[in-house]
């Protein structure tokens, strides 16, 4: 069988009073600023991030200096071996993010080819658990469609959006995937980088490019279509199994 293994599935973790919401099409919006207020009581669980959106770079001795500034202006230089310098908007704790996990049919699952099925891998698994469970596990067969009606509706509201995979990176040993020249261009952008503890959440995202004052619900119309609830989450049974089979046609791709 010749096997596409760069096949990417999206699914989404759903508290279930909002699974059949969610299957009706209104897809739920937090304001970042709830995820960058939710790390101190979650980051356990890798839901909350204060560093959502942020811009670092990493500051060398040899080309960087620290100082601090006395009341009559002199400058006393502090010695450092390693220092990291952060910055953000304020504004964009007001942008609304939609979350969703991308999961790669190569990368994430152990694939069985004398029965052709495919679980997800082990350690993959009991990160997500950990996260999720008790949530519902919301599958999405065609992603491509999905954004096909979330763009559709964010056109008819007059909505700018951002989508895209999440970029993992080391905030403390790397610089940050985008130029401050870009960051300040666009510095809604810096949604879609994180630190790489949340590496494994495999993001997607997608960012309205519009300031809210509330969590915001975009209603694209019925998902029943393309979405399944594959039921609740727990340790004791596998998130999902995949039979492959060889097909023609080819639905469930996410560029």
């Amino acid at each position: 069988m010749d096997l596409n293994l760069e096949r990417n599935f999206l699914v989404k973790f759903v508290e279930p009073q909002f699974t059949e919401s969610i299957l009706d099409g209104g897809l739920f919006f937090k304001r970042n600023g709830h995820f960058i207020e939710l790390e101190e009581k979650q980051l356990k669980t890798g839901i909350g991030d204060k560093r959502e959106g942020v811009w670092t770079r990493v500051l060398d001795p040899e080309t960087s200096k620290m100082v601090i500034m006395a009341e009559n202006g002199q400058e006393i230089p502090l010695k450092f071996k390693k220092g990291v310098y952060r910055t953000s908007y304020a504004d964009l704790k007001h942008l609304p993010i939609c979350c969703f996990v991308s999961l790669n049919l190569g990368r994430d699952f152990d694939i069985d080819m004398e029965t052709n099925n495919a679980t997800l891998k082990e350690n993959l698994k009991n990160e997500l658990v950990n996260q999720f469970a008790g949530r519902d596990l919301i599958f999405f067969a065609n992603p491509e469609e999905l954004m096909k009606r979330v763009h559709s509706e964010c056109d008819r509201e007059e909505i700018n959006l951002l989508r895209g995979l999440v970029k993992y990176y080391d905030d403390i040993n790397e610089a940050h995937p985008l130029s401050e020249k870009e960051y300040d261009e666009a510095p809604h952008k810096g949604l879609l980088y994180k630190r790489k503890f949340f590496e494994f959440q495999r993001e997607y995202r997608i960012v309205l490019k519009k300031i809210f004052e509330d969590d915001y619900i975009l209603n694209i119309g019925s998902l029943r279509d393309i979405a399944y609830n594959l039921g609740t989450v727990n340790s004791e049974e596998d998130l999902f199994k995949i039979t492959i089979s060889e097909q023609k046609k080819r639905e469930g791709l996410l560029e």
